[in-house]
């Protein structure tokens, strides 16, 4: 059975899609079998960053315009990459029959891969959340400016709080070096553990280092224009310490379902005032949790930066017991 990983991050620009692309690469280096998935729907890149223009996309299998077969690309960098979407506008409900066809269809070419990598949009909103809480294992992606900090913490707080049981890991992106990311990944963690009660792995980090911008513009992955550099060590360590993690599988009808849904972009309905039936139920929706946590935010951000200063007022008083380096 395959392994799903979703990398997402609270915070744009951290670097998501370069790291689904290059871990992946470094995973199929190591005799694995991967998929990338990009579900980055409107703005779905990992065909950029390879240079690779795809003729048909997930859109095209949800409308029956070809099969899945059609669409995935085998690159040249040793991974099969499935293309997004930009999303069905106001396309009618599928019948139940046809969304089972469209599982069916998928996790038959998804069935012998070792990994899939996903690419989600960032930031929080039902949609993603939706899908994410389908997958037994997040990453999340954090750089080192405080509205990213506490934008991922927000992230780890909304999976929580909607009943997410999987692995939550972070990787601090765009840091000068392990010492820095560290301490990145304490300040998410000690949080997460204090106030959520919820244990958040070190996936490891990618280091900030000008090849990639290089090789962005090359259109070819950093790992392999240039494999010797620090940050392609970066993401293959970061592919050892997935390999050696213990794997979580999930419900794969689950999950191509929920991502099925992400694609098919259904009309809102009108809301009616006054009370009907089943309105306390519907008052507890995803929806109405997701407003919820996200009128917490400030609270959250608050809190976080008022135990980021005293951890970090902490660490300077211990460092002063211990006196001056002789």
């Amino acid at each position: 059975m395959s392994r799903v990983i979703a990398v997402t991050s609270g915070k744009g620009g951290v670097g998501k899609s370069n790291f689904v692309l290059n871990v992946g690469i470094a995973l199929g280096m190591m005799d694995n079998r991967v998929q990338l998935l990009d579900a980055d729907l409107g703005l779905a890149n990992l065909d950029v960053l390879m240079g690779l223009r795809p003729l048909r996309t997930l859109e095209d299998v949800v409308l029956g315009k070809c099969n899945i077969e059609d669409i995935i690309l085998k690159t040249d960098y040793g991974v099969e990459l499935l293309p997004g979407s930009s999303g069905v506008e106001d396309m009618a409900d599928l019948p139940r029959e046809k969304i089972a066809g469209l599982i069916k269809q998928i996790s038959k070419v998804s069935e012998d891969a070792d990994f899939i990598l996903v690419d989600t949009a960032s930031g929080i909103s039902s949609t993603v959340l939706s899908f994410l809480l389908a997958v037994p294992e997040v990453v999340v992606g954090v750089a080192p400016e405080p509205t990213s900090l506490t934008d991922a913490y927000a992230m780890i707080k909304v999976l929580t709080k909607n009943g997410f049981k999987g692995r939550v890991s972070v990787f601090p992106s765009m840091v000068k070096n392990s010492t820095k990311a560290r301490n990145l990944y304490r300040k998410i963690s000690s949080a997460a553990q204090r106030f959520l009660d919820v244990k958040v792995d070190y996936a490891g980090y990618v280091c900030m280092d000008d090849k990639l911008p290089q090789a962005v513009a090359d259109q070819v992955p950093v790992i392999v224009r240039f494999p010797t550099s620090e940050i392609a060590r970066c993401y293959m360590m970061i592919a050892s310490t997935l390999l050696g993690q213990e794997a979580g599988y999930p419900d794969m009808d689950r999950f191509w379902s929920r991502l099925i849904q992400m694609i098919i972009k259904r009309p809102k309905k009108k809301v009616h005032r006054g009370v009907s039936i089943g309105a306390e139920d519907r008052a507890k929706s995803l929806e109405a949790a997701l407003r919820d946590m996200l009128d917490e935010q400030r609270k959250t951000r608050i809190l976080l930066e008022r135990l980021v200063t005293r951890m970090e007022q902490t660490s300077e008083e211990l460092m002063s017991k211990k006196g001056p380096v002789v």
